[in-house]
This record gives structure tokens, sequence and C-alpha cells, in this order.
């Protein structure tokens, strides 16, 4: 055999310490940002930090701290368990040793609703990470493998296809139920019993082990009620149109100072020239923190002003990508820049997330209503509703038909679960029951 030796020239991104933590920075909450510079100016004694009054606890020897506080500010500060984005990082850490795969799979994550499901088409996924559709599936088989069994699902019936499959009740019956749950939403039990070669008992039974997994394993990554903070923006009417500012009283503020004299140490000298820089670098690392977040908040107010001016019914679909392509940033980093984060509205403070809504129908982009501007009309039906004569889910059909909108019987059952509004029966027996 023949040995020889070759030079080859490639291209590739490699990601530094500074970028890794910039990254880091980028979708710090704003406790998650006084905490981690706190830690960083007890190190440093070029950085001072102040943090807010709604943010007051911060360790001690820092700016605008109480002196000789025994409280462990961090630790309280920190959260009490991962979120569910962060159980899932740590999966594809070890599930994913090729750094290609790797990214492919921390894109599916950036994806994640918080029930668990993914809230992104697997196509939508590959594009953004610019691999195959078939590495991409290949990638999100894997994925799903993950525990909680469930997690990456595409929908009700793979989330709980994943967890039968996980305990190994997965039988060919209870697959052709999951197959047809909107068979059993519409009390279909003796057709679907023909569908499974058994009788209605049969599937009543199948029924009660379906009932015993969980449709929204992330759910159980969600932390205790958090305390009210105040918003990280604030969008008012100026001059007949909305602006955004970032509310920086809930920011940390940073000074930096000049470090103390070292005389003729050479050692210290170095220290202190590191220290400064790294100070510096922390600043500027935050303030771009601040830019792309407003930067992302003005482009969706902007796309939204249907919704700020006349409610949910109004949503345009827009996803991260939209945003993204207009900012000429990469999806990732607006979902990253938006996550967690809260802003003030005249309707309420709600999520920066809230203004992103997936279209009703794939592919209509702009043009086409989005799902929560349905859900929130489905709402609005149902709450005008004569409460002694609740109106079934294909009265809802017709209502929304008249409305412009044409919706199935089974898509109407779905958005009342996810607004908690309960059948038309049951809501008539609670009528019943309170009259």
């Amino acid at each position: 055999m023949e040995m020889t030796v070759s030079q080859r020239q490639t291209q590739g991104l490699a990601m530094t310490a500074k970028m890794q933590a910039a990254l880091k920075i980028l979708q710090m909450t704003a406790v998650d940002l006084s905490a981690y510079l706190a830690e960083e100016a007890l190190e440093n004694p070029c950085l001072e930090v102040s943090v807010p009054q709604a943010l007051r606890a911060v360790p001690t020897g820092v700016a605008g701290s109480g002196a000789g506080s025994d409280f462990d500010a961090i630790a309280a500060l920190a959260s009490d368990k991962p979120s569910l984005y962060e159980h899932v990082l740590r999966q594809i850490a070890l599930a994913f040793p090729n750094p290609r795969l790797a990214r492919v799979a921390e894109a599916f994550a950036e994806a994640l609703e918080p029930t668990g499901w993914l809230g992104a088409a697997p196509e939508t996924v590959a594009a953004a990470a610019r691999v195959p559709l078939s590495v991409a599936e290949a990638v999100l088989a894997r994925l799903q493998q993950f525990e909680p069994a469930g997690l990456f699902a595409r929908g009700l019936a793979e989330c709980l296809r994943l967890q039968a499959e996980d305990r190994g009740m997965l039988t060919w019956e209870l697959s052709v139920i999951l197959d047809n749950l909107d068979m059993v939403a519409a009390g279909r039990i003796d057709a679907l019993a023909d569908l499974c070669d058994g009788t209605p008992q049969d599937v009543r039974n199948a029924l009660r082990s379906i009932r015993g997994l969980d449709p929204k394993p992330g759910l159980a990554f969600a932390a205790t009620e958090p305390p009210i903070l105040p918003p990280d923006l604030r969008v008012i009417r100026k001059d007949g149109t909305w602006a955004v500012e970032l509310n920086r009283s809930s920011l940390p503020a940073i000074k930096i100072t000049e470090p103390p004299e070292t005389g003729r140490d050479a050692a210290a000298r170095t220290f202190a020239a590191r220290a400064r820089s790294r100070a510096q670098w922390l600043a500027r690392a935050v303030e771009r923190r601040h830019s792309t977040l407003l930067a992302a908040a003005v482009c969706l107010v902007r796309r939204q002003t249907d919704y700020l001016d006349s409610g949910p019914r109004h949503l345009r679909p827009l996803s991260t990508e939209d945003v993204a392509g207009e900012l000429g940033l990469h999806a990732s980093t607006i979902s990253r820049a938006v996550q967690h984060r809260m802003i003030e509205t005249p309707r309420g403070t709600v999520p920066l997330r809230a203004f992103f809504s997936r279209a009703f129908t794939p592919g209509s982009g702009e043009d086409g209503p989005s799902q929560d501007a349905l859900i929130a009309l489905v709402g609005d039906i149902v709450a005008k509703e004569n409460p002694a004569r609740p109106l079934s889910d294909a009265a809802i059909v017709t209502q929304a038909k008249a409305a412009g909108f044409t919706l199935a019987r089974r898509t109407v059952a779905k958005y009342r679960d996810v607004l908690g509004i309960p059948s038309s029966y049951d809501r008539r027996h609670t009528a019943r029951l309170s009259a």
C-alpha cells in the first residue's frame, strides 16, 4: 500500500469563544444579563454594573447593592430548573458529535414550541440550515427519540404515537386510532371500531390508554410562576404612528473605569490591560444585544400595526425568516433575540413572540389569514353566543364562513381546545347548572 501526503484547502465557519459569548448575551433576559454582568464585575476591576431597582438582587460589592448582605443574589436570579431549550441542547451535545448535524439539530431546537411540538416544517428548517431535506428529516428522526418521549412531534397524533411507541404499547389498532383522531373528536366510535376490526369497547379501552399519555411534554419544563418584572420594550403612539423604545429602566448599566495603578509590575499591567479590553468588549456586546432586539421589535410592530390597532383577529402571517430577511440577519439570531422578551402595548404587556403567527394556509405568505387570527375569530364567535343555546362546531364553521373564512369542523374543535373552550354539550350543561 502506497501512502501519500497532500494538502487541501477548504472553507468553514468556526465559532470563536467571543462569538459564542455574544450569542449567549443576545438571548439573555434582563435578569440573566444582570446576573451575568454582576459576576463579571466581581472579577474585573475595570467594570462597574448598576442594576435597576426592579432587579435589586445583585451580589455584594457591585454598584447598587447593599453592603454586608449574606443574600446569594446570583443563586436567586438563576433559574431553579433547566428550560426545555437547555434540556434539548444537552441531549444534542451527546447525540450529535458531528458539528454539521449538531447545527441542524440546534435549528430544530430553536423551532420548538413551549408544548414540545415542532413549530416549523422540516423543509423550513432544512432551508435555514442549508442542508438537503433528507438530512434534516434524518436529524429529526433522531431528535424524536429524545427524552421525554413526544418532543419534536409535528402534531398531536405524532406526539402520542412517539410516546406509545416508547412505552411499547403501539399496536396496529392504536395506530389506526391515532391516524383518525378527528373521528374521535366527532364521536364516531362505531365507525372507528370498524376501521380497527374491533368493537366500540375496544376503541374506548384504547382511548383510556391514550389519555394516560402527555399531549404537551414540553410543559413539564415550564418554571413556576415567574416574578413580575418590567417589560423589555414599550410601543406607544406618536404623531399617528407606532414608536418602539427599549425600557432602559429594566436594563443594567455598565461603566468602564480606569484600572488601578500597577507601578512597574509587568504581570499586573498585563492583567489590567486584559481586564479593560474585556470590559470594553462586554459593553459593545450588550449594546449589540439591545440594538438587535430593538431592530427586531421595530420590524414586528411595523408588520403588525393592524394587530395593535384592532386586536388579535388582525394578526398577519409572519415568521422569524421574514424578519431575518428584512434585517439581513439569520433566523436563529432573531429567534434568540425575541425569546422570553416582553413588550408593553396599549393592549397589555405581551410576549414579543405574540407578533409572530403561522399562515393558516401554508405557502400563502402574508396574503392569507394567520392561525392566531382564526383562533381569535373562534373565540369571538363563542363569546357572543347565547349561553343557553351554545353554538355547535358546525354552527361556528357557518359563522366563520359568513365572516369570509373557511374552516373545517375539526379545525374549530382544535382551536376550541387551544382556547380552553369546552364542547357545546359541556357549555350547555354548565349554563344549566349556573341557571
